[in-house]
């Protein structure tokens, strides 16, 4: 049985929102760029080069990015849709470096759905 939130609509545009934001801070951190909203990636690999260490952090905060896209696309289906769910994919935004912007937002989702819970 599967939980539906009263605010669920609200909740998935800002899942889908900051997987997006999410996306481009990474492409943007890939590549460079300045970007205020992004906090370096709390996870490095010491024992790497500069330029795979980065690679393997992008492909990590992307593979996070694309569940967290797909928990807002089809909520329930693989992965369920659910407060804490949204709380830890806020925190693993962060820490692998999809940007304070993305986690601030899927954070903001999860925490409607802690409200609605209680």
């Amino acid at each position: 049985m599967t939980k539906h939130y009263k605010n669920e609509g609200l909740m998935k545009v800002l899942v889908i929102l900051g997987a997006l934001v999410g996306l481009v801070t990474l492409i943007l951190w890939l590549t460079e760029m300045e970007n205020y909203g992004f906090v370096d990636p709390l996870i490095t690999f010491n024992n790497f080069q500069v330029l795979v260490n980065r690679i393997i952090v992008f492909i990590i905060g992307l593979v996070i990015v694309v569940l967290t896209f797909w928990v807002g696309f089809k909520p329930n289906d693989p992965i369920p849709f659910h407060w804490l769910i949204l709380i830890i994919f806020a925190i693993l935004l962060v820490v692998f470096g999809a940007g304070i912007w993305a986690c601030v937002l899927v954070l903001i989702a999860g925490l409607i759905g802690i409200i609605e819970e209680l």
